[in-house]
């Protein structure tokens, strides 16, 4: 069975604790791993911030609100829990983001399976680290790719409305 998207959860009050979310089935019922255990997951959403989630024959009302960037606040059974939520591609840039820049060449890859909705470059354009190169739509969510570096763009492999596979190459940068 193939991941079909990856997310990584924290909890701010244990900054230790970190959980490997991952959607392994999306349809009417989800398989979703959580550091590698497997559940079933059915869900309605009730209104804007509520969902009733059904998880091994148990029914849980939950409340879900944004409260900051990749940051919600969850309400289940009269307890509230802050959660930090990052996507495998944001983990990659973050990852990247800590050492120094990269340098030479860079191949971009696609992260996950997906379609590529927009490239913002071509052939020949000028690029820094942090500019936005492509816009990648994995589970229904815009993932935006952008530069480790500072070059050239000397290949675009992709086009709009293109589908790609996980770790498929998308651009060359020098």
């Amino acid at each position: 069975m193939s991941t079909l998207a990856t997310y990584y959860a924290k909890l701010p009050d244990m900054p230790e604790a970190e959980y490997k979310v991952e959607i392994l089935e999306d349809g009417p019922i989800k398989k979703v791993a959580v550091d590698g255990k497997v559940y079933e997951v059915d869900y309605n959403q009730g209104g804007d911030s509520l969902y009733s989630l059904i998880i091994g024959h148990h029914s849980h009302g939950v409340q879900i609100s944004p409260s900051g960037h990749n940051a919600y606040t969850v309400m289940n059974h009269g307890e509230v829990y802050q959660i930090e939520l990052q996507s495998e591609m944001e983990r990659i840039h973050h990852t990247r983001g800590e050492g120094a820049a990269a340098i030479g060449r860079q191949v971009v890859q696609a992260p996950m399976p997906g379609v590529i909705l927009k490239v913002y470059v071509q052939k020949g354009d000028a690029v820094k680290p942090g500019d936005p190169l492509c816009v990648l739509v994995a589970m229904k969510m815009e993932n935006e790719i952008r530069s480790t570096t500072e070059g050239v763009v000397k290949e675009v492999l992709v086009e709009a409305n293109q589908k790609v596979g996980m770790n498929e190459r998308v651009l060359v940068i020098e």
